[in-house]
């Protein structure tokens, strides 16, 4: 293999490297089980041979000795066996053990990223590289590197096997060997390059369909739209198997070539050696030893040009996930801050400004805002003011481009990621639920807690009746997505998990968006009496329970453009006192 795919895989070097001993012990076994193959082919072709030349007169097969040749064909038959098993064993075992730690490591990469980092990845992408393109680095140890070794070392033991009966048969042979397995894999994987390229392509893109087709199943079959997403399945699929049938031919063709070049060195070795015996040099049973041996030799890198052609989608896969690991992280948190933080926290927000990208507008424009430590503000505005980014700044998926904000007086730039994490909890619409029980989604929270801290947090969010009512009660599993609650019970397990956080600082982020108005007020009030004492920044455009709140916020357009309570907003405000009216 060339240097520039060895750097493609570079990336990945430590992960195998961490796992050189079982892949070495795999590929020893494999070289056992290809020599033992030599070893039985050999023998037995001359033992054949050698027996029945011997049987053509009394005197010489009363002589021959035919127990010593069968217990070298039993052992032999033996070995190769148990070695073909255990290089089965040893290699596949490595390989499994190699694309675990891929894995681990590979979300080890991308955590950093999530969520910020990873945006502009669609799912069924995301999803595809982590399970098919780690799958295709099966390719690099297990059908290249490990069968590329072995066809070297075996190349090499058979040079010297027949060099033993003659140099130019062996020397014949090693070229045509390298030929097979240098010239043809290479050639192979030149050919296929594009091909298994496009194959790594266009099976991401089928399973990216997919995935989004059955995310979208309902809305798809709302709007009629099932046949033009079906015929993109489909022709997503066809693309796939017209590059797979290249793949087949160009395999077929490098299979062909491989037994032509096995058969040319068999007849070479043949007419070689047939002089030889007519010279009286070698005696004529060592004609089927070296023709075996040397057919034996040759099955070592059949496997190779199949291995080599899917080489590109290998690389191909690889690239894909280089891609991600590549990505710099949009905030670094450091190890270990040594900040000790109070445990009632103020938020500062000192002249914030940001934005998404450095062709978009101003998400935020010297923004300023203060929380002091167990009050309570609400943040207001039509979409696009600005208020989610507040809360993708404060729990820093995002840095701010100039200014400060500080938890507890500490700038969150010098806070580690646990710190940041036990001192702000998040309650927004999107608030994610596992496809698991109440208790597990809960217990993300807090592992450690028991059942009556469990109930607790459940009935600080007006949850606990109906949980009771469930059929397993804290074990009975919420679905997909939490899909077996309504709107308002899966906000409401949100909260109950942020109660169960116990967190200095809540931010609520539209956390009654798309809830009935009865819903809505009955969660607002969860909300209202769990924030009791605790600090709270509340984004919304639903202005139910503000006179409840010490401040409200008033933005657009990335700008603080009005704030104050809620009764003197409502009476100087026309905009706020229109929101007011409009939610009556």
């Amino acid at each position: 293999m060339t240097a520039g795919p060895l750097r493609d895989f570079r990336p990945f070097a430590r992960v195998f490297a961490r796992h050189l001993p079982r892949l070495a012990l795999g590929t020893l076994a494999g070289l056992a089980a290809a020599a033992a193959a030599i070893g039985l082919m050999s023998v037995s072709g001359w033992f054949i041979s050698a027996a029945a030349a011997a049987g053509l007169a009394p005197a010489t097969a009363v002589l021959f000795n035919f127990f010593m040749p069968s217990i070298g064909v039993r052992i032999f038959a033996i070995l190769r066996t148990a070695g073909r098993y255990a290089e089965r064993v040893l290699t596949h075992e490595a390989t499994l053990r190699v694309l675990a730690d891929l894995r681990v490591w590979f979300y080890g990469q991308i955590e950093p990223l999530a969520p910020s980092g990873l945006w502009r990845f669609r799912s069924g992408d995301l999803l595809n590289r982590i399970v098919a393109d780690i799958e295709a680095l099966d390719n690099l140890y297990l059908r290249a590197f490990s069968p590329a070794a072995v066809a070297l070392l075996i190349s090499i033991l058979a040079y010297l096997l027949l060099a033993a009966f003659d140099v130019w048969i062996a020397a014949t042979f090693w070229i045509l060997f390298a030929l097979a397995g240098g010239g043809v894999s290479v050639g192979a994987a030149k050919i296929a390059g594009p091909t298994g390229r496009l194959i790594a392509i266009r099976t991401a893109e089928l399973r990216i369909r997919a995935v989004e087709q059955f995310q979208g199943l309902a809305e798809i079959l709302l709007f009629e739209a099932a046949e033009p997403h079906r015929e993109g399945v489909q022709r997503a699929q066809s693309a796939l198997i017209a590059g797979q049938g290249r793949m087949a031919r160009i395999r077929g063709m490098s299979a062909a070539t491989m037994h032509l070049l096995s058969g040319a060195a068999v007849l070479a070795a043949l007419y070689l050696g047939g002089g030889l015996v007519a010279s009286g040099k070698q005696p004529g049973d060592t004609l089927a030893f070296m023709a075996l041996a040397i057919a034996a030799a040759f099955e070592s890198v059949f496997g190779l040009p199949t291995a080599y052609q899917f080489l590109s989608r290998t690389r191909a896969a690889g690239g894909r996930l280089v891609e991600i690991v590549e990505c710099e992280p949009a905030v670094r948190f450091d190890a270990a801050s040594g900040t000790v933080l109070p445990e009632r926290c103020g938020v500062d927000f000192d002249g914030v400004s940001f934005r998404y990208g450095p062709e978009l507008p101003w998400a935020l424009e010297n923004v300023s805002l203060t929380i002091s430590a167990g009050r309570r503000m609400a943040v207001v505005g039509e979409s696009g003011a600005g208020k989610s980014t507040l809360v993708n700044l404060l729990v820093r998926f995002f840095d701010p481009a100039t200014g400060h904000i500080r938890i507890g007086g500490a700038d969150i730039r010098n806070l580690s990621e646990p710190d940041l994490r036990r001192t702000v909890v998040v309650v927004s619409q999107q608030s994610h639920l596992f496809s698991a029980t109440v208790r597990e989604n809960l217990l993300m929270a807090r592992p450690n807690a028991d059942d009556a801290e469990l109930r607790r947090a459940l009935s600080a969010a007006r949850l606990a009746d109906f949980v009771d009512r469930l059929p397993d009660g804290l074990d009975t599993w919420v679905g997909e997505a939490g899909r077996l609650l309504s709107a308002g019970q899966a906000r409401r397990l949100a909260v109950a998990r942020a109660v169960l956080r116990d967190a200095p600082i809540w931010v609520l982020d539209e956390p009654t968006e798309g809830l009935d108005r009865r819903t809505e007020s009955e969660l607002v009030e969860s909300l209202l009496d769990a924030t009791t004492g605790r600090t709270v920044l509340w984004i919304t455009h639903r202005l139910i329970g503000m006179e409840r709140l010490d401040e409200v916020v008033v933005m657009e357009n990335g700008r603080v453009i009005d704030r104050g309570a809620h009764a003197d907003l409502r009476a100087r405000n026309l905009r706020y006192a229109s929101w007011c009216a409009r939610m009556r």
